[in-house]
């Protein structure tokens, strides 16, 4: 005997007391009904050991099914035969358990005989899960009334946040087999919605059709060797006619013979051949859609990606139904391993087809917005057009976040389930082309989850709500300052709806100059009056401090004291080697004033024409310069979204070296620049190490004709105790003492932890330094001057001690690692200096992980060029 209840109640009864706020049901209610008949089973079973078993059944589907049973799944087969979209309660995440009602009755009838199933509960229903959206997109499939799908926002309270059920054995472990395909059961109750609507279905008439062209191309088949085969065994049988000649005429051998031969080659051809010519074709073309898809996202082409993903779907099917043919093979050659890997690369590309397509869907306004932008600059800097507003594109970008994060989610199980595919499982000729599949599913994956993150804060970035305005600073780093150079120029633009509705760009000693006129005044940090204390904090000077998040927070006062806006929502600096990569790329510029073209050959020669003033305080303002950064900067604003692709690397690289950096108000953004190394802030991390930060005050541009060369010695001596040892050697080619080149007067302030034991200072003019705190760091600052064809050496050597909160120390303890992270900062605008890197450690530590570091005994050790960033990760075991 069997107990057959309902598999949707139960797991409705399992959210319900998973779920808190509504874990009480109603007394005589089905879902009491259903617990109490099953308790009183199992009870019943344990007692007496009778021959009874519990079968949970799923949603059943079927021509003779009028009404579902779940409300959820009717109201879509309702809606998708009867409106012409689909409305789905939420997101329409919520899990289904479907089986057809011939299944149904064969598998109550084998788990109720079989004595397996004795006492056991099982699921019956298909092997796999449906989402509330993913059968909505199969009935969209089939060609329904219903073209679209809408999702409606939930309001009920009763909304189970996470479905946490996890079902009974699935009824497949006791001998039962699905036969009715989710489409072929789809179409059957397709069929009966639109029998109880008195509609038919147009989908009929394509059947039909499909149906008799097959046996239109069957009829023709008799003038091919299969059909001449066919003729030549029916020949006796045209005979009949002359019934005592038909017997004595038959060659029963012949037709046995021809008959076998027939089977064989038609099972070889169907089961063997054909399926193994379908796999090595579809894997050529899904190897090529795959990479044209990848190039499709990169460039975010997203008709193509639409066309791509598409394709790769129609190939995956056909992949996986040969596959399936050749299953046979694999189990009678015992190799279920090899087809358990392909059958791997097959379903993570299905995912992978899958996610491209939920891209499509929540980036699309996105692609439209590019697109579409025309960009709002007039022919003067300070004056714009009324052009078009693009907030409903980045209105709908904010609204398709959800969907966007599906994608990202079903991306990230085709990139786990085909990069564990074991290669060596694989033909030797095949592998090169697995791994590369392999790489390329890795490099689109990376490319996409940015995406996620970018989609968070960029609406927000561009105005969708209200006025975003943001200040860029033009620095030239062969006068090294704080955040990568001394500031010539600035600029103010302001966004709005996705368009520029504001750009102003000045000289900033003009804009000091206006400031001075109307008196006002800005406190001068402290560290800058130990180290200038007869300089007066200025805009000018707002990157004194190197963390580029004070840097706005100072600035703002600024812009708003000058009347061009009452906040700044972000800030973005640029440098003098940035500016020449662009005018690499553009070719050159034209600036006003200038007879010929300006190109990265000769932008340092008309920078330096004109010798500033001696004094460092002067109003050094500089036409040519103001001139240049008005003409890139509004070549750039002005361009559309095609043009700013040849400039990708460009950027790319000026990010990675920072000869860019930026920051934002918008937390998300600030935290994804900050993860990137975007900002130039000096983090926590980075007190890992002794931090440089460099303050040329000379009025000339030495740094362009300076080196500097790092080494860096890092002895943990125990589990508690690490010894630093800093030097820094400065060496000043300048030839002559004439601007550009000249003495290389240099303010350094060298951050430390605030915890360090400073041990040994040497190198500071007349071994004058100062010693403070400030935002949590322990600084040593002081003057290192280097005259022309000289050099300088600075010494900094400080001792870290673990003390009562070991969280503060940088080697951490495990049970049975030691791990040490080293990150070394560059600063923004520097040149590529050397670095010279050394760590050692007790005789009696085994070193498991070096991160690229030349382990000779007890020391690791790198010599490299600082063009960025660095991180090295260190493990000893214990």
């Amino acid at each position: 005997m069997s107990l057959v209840t309902s598999l949707e109640l139960n797991r409705a009864l399992s959210n319900r007391i998973n779920n808190a706020v509504t874990s009480k049901t109603k007394p005589y209610s089905p879902l009491e009904l259903q617990r109490y008949g099953e308790n009183h089973v199992a009870e019943f079973v344990d007692k007496s050991k009778a021959n009874l078993r519990i079968i949970r059944l799923g949603t059943i589907f079927g021509k003779g099914v009028n009404q579902i049973s779940d409300e959820k799944i009717d109201k879509l087969f309702i809606d998708a035969t009867q409106k012409h979209q689909i409305e789905i309660d939420g997101e329409g995440l919520e899990l289904h358990n479907i089986i057809h009602e011939s299944d149904a009755v064969y598998g109550i009838l084998k788990l109720t005989f079989s004595e397996d199933t004795s006492g056991e509960v099982i699921s019956l229903c298909n092997k796999n899960d449906y989402t509330t959206l993913s059968l909505a997109y199969k009935l969209l499939e089939l060609d329904v009334e219903a073209k679209a799908i809408k999702f409606v926002e939930r309001e009920d309270a009763d909304t189970i946040l996470q479905d946490l059920y996890i079902p009974a054995p699935n009824a497949t472990r006791f001998g039962w087999k699905q036969n009715i395909t989710l489409e072929d059961s789809t179409i059957e109750q397709i069929e009966a919605y639109y029998e109880k609507s008195d509609r038919k279905w147009e989908l009929d008439k394509t059947v039909g059709r499909e149906k008799g062209e097959e046996e239109e191309k069957l009829s023709t088949v008799s003038r091919t060797k299969l059909g001449s085969i066919v003729h030549s065994l029916t020949k006796p049988f045209r005979r009949i006619a002359k019934p005592k000649e038909f017997f004595t005429e038959i060659d029963y051998f012949k037709i046995l013979k021809y008959f076998t031969i027939t089977v064989i080659s038609t099972l070889l051809l169907y089961f063997l051949i054909a399926p193994i010519i379908g796999l090595i074709l579809g894997g050529t073309l899904l190897y090529g859609q795959g990479k044209n898809l990848n190039t499709a996202i990169t460039e975010l082409d997203f008709d193509e990606i639409g066309r791509n993903s598409q394709n790769i779907s129609q190939n995956t099917g056909r992949i996986e139904n040969n596959l399936t043919k050749l299953s046979w093979l694999f189990k009678i050659t015992n190799t279920q391993e090899h087809f358990s890997n392909i059958n791997q690369i097959v379903q993570g590309t299905r995912y992978f087809s899958q996610s491209a397509q939920d891209l499509v869907m929540s980036l699309r306004p996105l692609g439209e917005y590019l697109k579409d932008f025309e960009p709002n600059l007039a022919s003067t800097s300070s004056e714009t057009h009324m052009v078009d507003d693009y907030s409903e594109y980045l209105s709908s970008l904010e609204d398709n976040t959800y969907i966007l994060k599906e994608g990202i989610y079903t991306m990230t199980l085709a990139q786990n389930l085909i990069n564990s595919v074991d290669t060596a499982k694989f033909p030797k000729f095949t592998r090169k082309y697995i791994l590369e599949y392999k790489d390329l599913i890795t490099k689109t994956s990376n490319t996409v989850k940015p995406l996620e993150r970018l989609t968070l804060f960029l609406s927000d970035l561009l105005g969708v709500n209200e006025r975003k305005r943001y200040l860029i600073l033009f620095q030239d780093n062969s006068e090294i300052r704080s955040t990568g150079g001394w500031i010539s120029n600035y600029a103010v633009i302001a966004l709005e709806g996705g368009q520029i509705r504001e750009l102003f760009i000045d000289d900033i000693y003009n804009a000091q100059a206006t400031l001075n006129l109307k008196n006002y005044s800005s406190r001068t940090p402290n560290s800058m009056l130990r180290a200038l204390p007869n300089t007066t904090f200025s805009f000018p000077l707002v990157n004194w401090d190197p963390n580029l998040e004070s840097v706005l927070l100072s600035a703002e006062q600024f812009i708003y004291d000058l009347g061009k806006g009452t906040n700044l929502d972000g800030i973005i600096t640029v440098d003098t080697s940035f500016i020449q990569k662009l005018l690499a790329t553009w070719g050159g510029i034209e600036i006003p004033g200038e007879n010929e073209l300006i190109t990265e050959g000769n932008l340092y020669q008309k920078m330096y024409e004109i010798e500033p003033d001696i004094d460092p305080n002067s109003l050094r303002s500089s036409p040519f310069l103001t001139n240049l950064f008005d003409s890139v900067i509004t070549k750039f604003f002005s361009s559309k979204f095609n043009d700013y692709k040849q400039l990708h690397s460009v950027f790319s690289e000026a990010l990675f070296q920072k000869n860019i950096s930026m920051t934002f108000k918008n937390s998300i953004a600030r935290g994804y620049v900050n993860e990137n190394g975007w900002d130039s802030n000096i983090d926590a991390k980075f007190l890992t190490t002794p931090t440089s930060i460099d303050w040329n005050w000379g009025v000339n541009k030495a740094t362009l004709y300076s080196k500097k060369a790092h080494s860096l010695e890092i002895n943990v001596r125990d589990e508690k105790t690490i010894d630093y040892y800093y030097k820094v050697v400065i060496q000043n080619d300048s030839s002559t003492e004439q601007y550009p080149e000249g003495e290389y007067r240099n303010y350094i302030r060298i951050f430390l932890p605030h915890e360090a034991k400073v041990t040994g200072i040497r190198g500071f003019e007349e071994n004058r330094q100062e010693l403070y705190e400030e935002s949590g760091y322990r600084i040593i600052a002081g003057w290192v001057n280097t005259p022309i064809k000289e050099s300088k050496t600075l010494e900094i050597s400080y001792r870290l001690i673990k003390d009562d909160n070991p969280s503060n120390f940088i080697l951490r303890k495990s049970d049975t690692h030691y791990e040490l992270d080293i990150n070394i900062y560059k600063q923004p605008g520097s040149k590529k200096d050397t670095y010279n890197l050394s760590l050692f450690y007790p005789d009696n530590w085994t070193v498991e992980q070096t991160d690229g570091l030349s382990i000779i005994e007890n020391s690791a050790s790198k010599r490299f060029e600082l063009s960025s960033n660095e991180h090295y990760y260190i493990s000893w075991q214990r």
